[in-house]
């Protein structure tokens, strides 16, 4: 059974983040397009103490009423599933590091890759402060958004609903946490939370979506940077 702070969790990250946050940053993002260092390094800050909230308080309230971190994802992968799930997660990492190479090395790479990414200049790296920050906003994405969105909120609906049911749920309220972004990233993020939460029930173990999901992020940043920003 869940208790209070097990639904104060969930209705904090899952509803009342995307709900204040959503405004906000539709506010900034003039002035993030526009290169307002100070509103880009402001909004990147609290990207980042959020995503790292969002873990260390999964991790607390789930420890804190004395339950191990296994039943939350946190286990070593075992089996042939675990291990088959560490490999894809790799192999499949390793797609969007290809991508960073070539936008790094390949001048018509990088000219297509900065048209695809100029509408998303409001949140991708563009200088060298930014680039930095956005190597640990990558790694807090990957371990706090896996811990909330697929360990515990997981292990939440189950208990009202079907693990696939669970599964969808969980990705459709990770693909609305990033509907500030527009409705291009929305789709992407519940089509990617789908991707990651499938991986995790059927591996049994979180680190291959923790792996693939920072591996994800950090590239797409590094290759927004590269194409628009002083990695030019």
């Amino acid at each position: 059974m869940h208790g209070p702070l097990d639904h104060l969790l969930a209705l904090t990250f899952a509803v009342v983040f995307p709900v204040v946050a959503t405004p906000v940053y539709r506010r900034r993002r003039p002035a993030l397009l526009a290169g307002d260092l100070r509103v880009r390094r402001r909004e990147f800050v609290e990207t980042l103490v959020w995503l790292a909230a969002m873990g260390v308080c999964t991790v607390v309230v789930w420890t804190g009423t004395g339950r191990a971190l296994t039943a939350l994802g946190l286990t070593v992968p075992a089996g042939r599933r675990g291990w088959l799930g560490m490999t894809l997660a790799g192999v499949a990492a390793m797609a969007p590091f290809v991508q960073t190479w070539a936008v790094r090395r390949d001048p018509t790479t990088r000219e297509a890759a900065r048209t695809a990414f100029e509408g998303e200049r409001d949140f991708l790296p563009t200088g060298r402060s930014e680039r930095r920050l956005f190597w640990a906003i990558a790694l807090a994405a990957g371990v706090g958004e896996e811990l909330f969105f697929r360990g515990f909120l997981i292990a939440y609906g189950v208990l009202w609903l079907p693990t696939p049911a669970t599964v969808v749920v969980s990705s459709v309220l990770f693909g609305l946490v990033h509907v500030m972004h527009g409705s291009r990233a929305t789709l992407r993020a519940t089509g990617l939370g789908l991707v990651l939460a499938v991986l995790y029930v059927w591996s049994g173990s979180l680190w291959p979506s923790i792996l693939l999901h920072t591996g994800i992020d950090w590239s797409s940043a590094e290759s927004g940077y590269f194409a628009l920003g002083d990695g030019c």
